[in-house]
């Protein structure tokens, strides 16, 4: 079996990678791209904790890594956050890049598999998944999705059920706390301790998953309980179609009311 994992060196592709390369035999192709729409200063950092994400993982066992320009480039396209939501919208233009990608990916290489970095996170909203997996799904090339508990592909076409999906997704923490140490981090993007945004979500998440686990709990409850609060996972019937922003967000700059600000 030959499985593509476009790779980012972020929590949630890196998980991927490494439940591929340690729980099977499968020929791994990891692949990389530079997303155009981001600063050359933050593509050159990624890459830079990418490679040192690689070397560990290949110690696992060796792998094939490829970098690669999208095939196709990033036009502003702006959508509801979820069919028939009046309030939030996001940008599906920025994800059609990679979809054409990893349907090139697949063809190219003649793989028979590819896993889609998507976790519980990413069921606050319909994503792009959910609107242009037709881009990707061809006959003979499983897919998987990195945040489905068990190694094992989602159905496609008029049998694909989001709202399923949804409800079983495990997310970005529970993933973060089943890699090694040493590899939690290396996939650290974000410096807490330089940030000076006082909205920063990535800082938002980082102090309530350290409150998470200094009260004995885990990843895990960190992860359900935003899902909760924020209506998605198991929860994205409790939205409010008016109302709703991004995980639950409120405001101008879309702050989530559960997480610690300080």
């Amino acid at each position: 079996m030959k499985i593509i994992i476009p790779f980012s060196g972020g929590v949630n592709s890196t998980y991927s990678l490494y439940r591929w390369l340690s729980e099977t035999d499968a020929d791994v192709l990891a692949y990389h791209s530079i997303d155009r729409w981001e600063s050359e200063e933050a593509n050159v950092e990624e890459f830079k904790r990418l490679e040192k994400v690689k070397d560990f993982l290949q110690q696992i066992r060796d792998f094939d890594f490829q970098t690669s320009e999208w095939p196709s480039k990033y036009v502003e396209q702006r959508i509801p956050i979820r069919p028939g939501f009046t309030n939030g919208t996001y940008d599906i233009g920025i994800l059609r890049p990679r979809y054409d990608g990893y349907a090139k990916w697949c063809v190219e290489s003649n793989a028979d598999a590819i896993s889609i970095g998507l976790s519980l996170e990413n069921t606050a909203m319909d994503c792009g998944y959910n609107t242009l997996r037709s881009v990707v799904e061809q006959d003979g090339v499983d897919i998987y999705l990195a945040g489905m508990p068990d190694l094992t592909p989602v159905a496609k076409g008029a049998d694909f059920d989001w709202e399923e999906v949804s409800r079983n997704m495990i997310g970005r923490f529970e993933q973060y706390e089943s890699l090694p140490e040493e590899l939690q981090k290396l996939t650290q993007r974000h410096n807490m301790s330089t940030c000076d945004d006082v909205h920063c979500r990535s800082c938002q998440y980082q102090r309530s998953y350290e409150k998470f686990v200094s009260d004995g709990k885990t990843g895990r409850d960190l992860d359900l309980f935003c899902a909760k609060h924020g209506c998605y996972g198991p929860w994205r019937d409790q939205a409010d179609p008016k109302t709703y922003l991004y995980r639950g967000g409120i405001g101008r700059d879309k702050s989530l009311p559960y997480l610690i600000f300080n």
